[in-house]
């Protein structure tokens, strides 16, 4: 995979805001979604893995690769057993705010929103 093929990868799946992770704001892409990318979401992640860097997580190291205003990961070792990639915003600013506005009342989670849809209820508050 090359980057081209990433970013047609990244366009062509949906993208869930993690609820569980309030105090860490992502999305995650999960292969049941559509199974019929299995063999582009191992070769995403195996392009995370050739390109990205070495970040620390709580106890965790994984590695993370930039691709436009999000960071991508896998937690899947070997790859071949990938099922989910996860990507949030490189802008920790950006996260700050999300992480603010989640705790609040004014806060509304709909079922399969993404960050971009968090961010938009934030507008309207």
């Amino acid at each position: 995979m090359n980057l081209e093929e990433a970013k047609q990868y990244i366009s062509s799946v949906r993208w869930q805001y993690a609820k569980t992770y309030i105090t860490a704001p992502h999305e995650y892409t999960v292969l049941d979604w559509k199974p019929e990318t299995k063999q582009q979401m191992i070769d995403f992640a195996d392009f995370i893995l050739a390109n990205g860097y070495k970040e620390q997580f709580y106890s965790k190291t994984y590695t993370v690769l930039q691709i436009g205003e999000y960071k991508y990961w896998t937690m899947a070792f070997p790859t071949d057993g990938t099922t989910l990639i996860n990507r949030t915003f490189i802008d920790e600013e950006r996260k700050a705010k999300i992480i603010k506005f989640v705790q609040t009342p004014a806060f509304k989670h709909v079922y399969k929103m993404s960050l971009e849809d968090v961010e938009k209820q934030m507008e309207k508050k």
